[in-house]
């Protein structure tokens, strides 16, 4: 185990904004601790060095359980641990995070550490994540809104051309054939935005942090919901726990929910199904996205995750493919250590499995 310089760390925890503490595992009870650490609880240090059980009391009751975990898990071995968790106050919460050794100092089982406060932080994150979710869903939705106006505009500047031309009046010919071309830009730059925004996740590298996967996901379908398309679809969310923490790169995973929630949307006929699950499992979650849509073809099942040119195929009112969405889709799973597959019938629909450990 590590030595403990006790001198030395508790000068840099007087000097420090950060909460320091030495915590006596045998004895139960604080050896030291800075007035940083007790103003983050809101309390004084003799408050805590009295009864450190005022600690336990500010622990938001959704992570008291975990927070017994991560004690446990410190004892286990005497590697750093980094931990997240909730302090709960009158009206309010804070964020904090925790960095923990367990040292051997005379003989006696120590555990040695630095608590940060991260609400701003986290605030800050928690509400880029959530603009972030309603751009991809925002942009997804314009490109299924714009599709059938623009199409039609399309079509009716191309039936009037042949009349026009006939007419020989070729500057209202030129009128109708930028009409055309303008219709169709729109239509790629859309679809382009969407796809440029997808493929920066195939290249930053995630930070997972504990997040309430269930909020997470509601949050998604309620912003579908109150777009034009969740009045041709039917889209539902539904979990096996009001809550459900894991860890996870919020912002990439979204993104991965996002995608195939439009998959579903594009082969799937208005008034279809779309669903969305969250299943806890004793060492994983389960993640479920299904439709009852038109289904993938046995030939384009095998090298759906491969972006094999020969998968990709328009939507049924013609929207068109990226051609990376199901390889990035994989690529950001695999970075969560998990797992991605699905089944799909001609006729009844496609489901969609993911696996991320707890």
């Amino acid at each position: 185990m590590i030595e403990l310089n006790n001198e030395l760390f508790c000068k840099l925890g007087d000097l420090s904004v950060d909460g320091y503490f030495i915590y006596e595992h045998d004895q139960q009870k604080f050896s030291y601790l800075n007035k940083s650490l007790a103003a983050i609880w809101e309390t004084t240090p003799d408050d805590i060095y009295t009864n450190p059980q005022v600690l336990l009391e500010r622990i938001h009751p959704e992570d008291t359980a975990h927070v017994f975990s991560c004690y446990e898990e410190c004892l286990e071995n005497e590697k750093e641990k980094r931990y997240e968790f909730r302090l709960t106050f009158k009206g309010r919460e804070k964020y904090v995070r925790t960095t923990v050794f367990a040292v051997a100092d005379a003989g006696r089982a120590r555990m040695i550490g630095t608590v940060e406060d991260t609400t701003v932080v986290r605030h800050n994150k928690i509400h880029i994540e959530q603009i972030n979710a309603r751009k991809n869903i925002t942009l997804e939705v314009l490109a299924h809104d714009l599709k059938e106006p623009l199409g039609m505009m399309k079509l009716t500047a191309s039936s009037m051309e042949d009349s026009i031309a006939q007419m020989g009046d070729e500057r209202m010919v030129n009128s109708l054939s930028f009409i055309k071309d303008m219709c169709e830009r729109n239509l790629l730059l859309v679809r382009s935005m969407i796809n440029r925004e997808f493929l920066k996740s195939s290249v930053i590298e995630i930070g997972k942090e504990r997040a309430d996967l269930v909020w997470e996901l509601r949050d998604v379908v309620r912003f579908y919901k109150r777009s034009k398309l969740g009045k041709t679809k039917n889209i539902q969310f539904t979990s096996s726990a009001e809550q459900i923490y894991l860890r996870l790169d919020s912002m990439k995973f979204l993104q991965v929910i996002n995608n195939l929630i439009s998959n579903s949307l594009k082969f799937t006929t208005d008034n279809g199904y779309i669903g969305l699950h969250a299943e806890e499992l004793e060492k994983t979650v389960l993640i479920t996205v299904t439709d009852d849509g038109i289904g993938i073809p046995d030939e384009l099942q095998a090298g759906l995750f491969d972006h094999l040119p020969e998968t990709l195929r328009p939507g049924l009112k013609g929207e068109e493919s990226g051609g990376f969405g199901m390889s990035i889709i994989k690529s950001i799973v695999d970075l969560h250590q998990g797992k991605i597959w699905f089944k799909s019938k001609i006729g009844v629909g496609t489901t969609f499995y993911i696996e991320l450990p707890k």
